[in-house]
């Protein structure tokens, strides 16, 4: 459909469709409105918008909702040699010869 009325000048005088503020340029700038966004009420429950996406993360992904709230589980870490032996420690020196004694023996 053809705009019956153009602008003479070539600009549209709409001041209502202007978006001054633009899109954020950076992603600290992005991460500055989302903070922001975060801590506003949203709808008839006054709740903000962190507070219903933890909600909602509790009851689809209660472990990862706990750690988030409490911190990671720590994980064992198990650290032995070939086929469950002693670990052997070799020093590799800048020269490309090894040494194969060990200290504690």
């Amino acid at each position: 459909m053809a705009n019956h009325n153009p602008p003479k000048n070539g600009f549209d005088k709409r001041p209502g469709a202007i978006n001054r503020k633009g899109r954020p340029k950076s992603f600290d700038q992005l991460r500055a409105l989302a903070q922001k966004l975060s801590h506003e009420p949203m709808g008839e429950t006054g709740r903000t918008a962190v507070e219903m996406i933890l909600r909602k993360l509790a009851m689809e992904n209660p472990e990862r909702f706990l750690e988030i709230a409490y911190g990671k589980v720590p994980q064992p870490v198990e650290m032995t040699g070939k086929d469950g032996g002693a670990l052997e420690i070799v020093v590799k020196y800048a020269d490309g010869k090894r040494n194969d004694t060990d200290p504690a023996q």
